[in-house]
């Protein structure tokens, strides 16, 4: 009797280093082939400031704050493509550098963008957002393209981005 439970003993023992191996190994491999080869990738796309990769959820979430950049469509798809190639499925959030200018006229200007991408007026939407947004101050650039409406505001030292997912109809 005194024999089966040292033998179970060392199964158990034999099973969780084996485990611990595997599970490091795992998450050597994934640091090795995808988070520092994506990190270093984004680094890389003109305008990014800081990457931040959080992969404690599945599929993770990649946080890129932008200095200013000119076209934010240009460079949310390059950035997008990377993200994809090594850590397909996970989410990107992409930020600026706003200050309480800035915050302000997003805040604002978000019932504008909102009301254009339920009623689909997009010239209307686009005119509003630039009336609204020179009255705060504000330079406003916006673009859109099949997947999303692109704004970006802008003052002398300071830029938000904001990416808003068009609906499929």
């Amino acid at each position: 009797m005194r024999f089966q439970v040292r033998r179970i003993a060392a199964a158990a023992v034999a099973l969780v280093a084996t485990l611990a191996v595997l599970f490091g190994m795992q998450r050597w491999l994934f640091q090795t082939q995808t988070s520092v080869p994506l990190q270093q990738q984004l680094e890389r796309v003109p305008g990014v400031r800081k990457v931040t990769l959080d992969f404690s959820t599945s599929p993770g979430v990649v946080h890129v704050t932008l200095g200013r950049v000119s076209d934010i469509e240009t460079t949310y798809a390059d950035l997008a493509t990377h993200v994809q190639a090594l850590a397909s499925g996970a989410s990107m959030d992409v930020a600026g550098t706003p200050d309480r200018l800035i915050a302000a006229a997003a805040q604002d200007l978000s019932f504008s963008i909102a009301q254009g991408l339920a009623t689909g007026q997009f010239v209307a939407m686009r005119s509003q957002v630039l009336s609204e947004a020179k009255r705060d101050h504000v330079v406003a650039r916006i673009y859109i393209n099949q997947q999303n409406v692109y704004l970006a505001l802008y003052d002398q030292a300071h830029a938000a981005y904001f990416i808003y997912p068009r609906e499929a109809k």
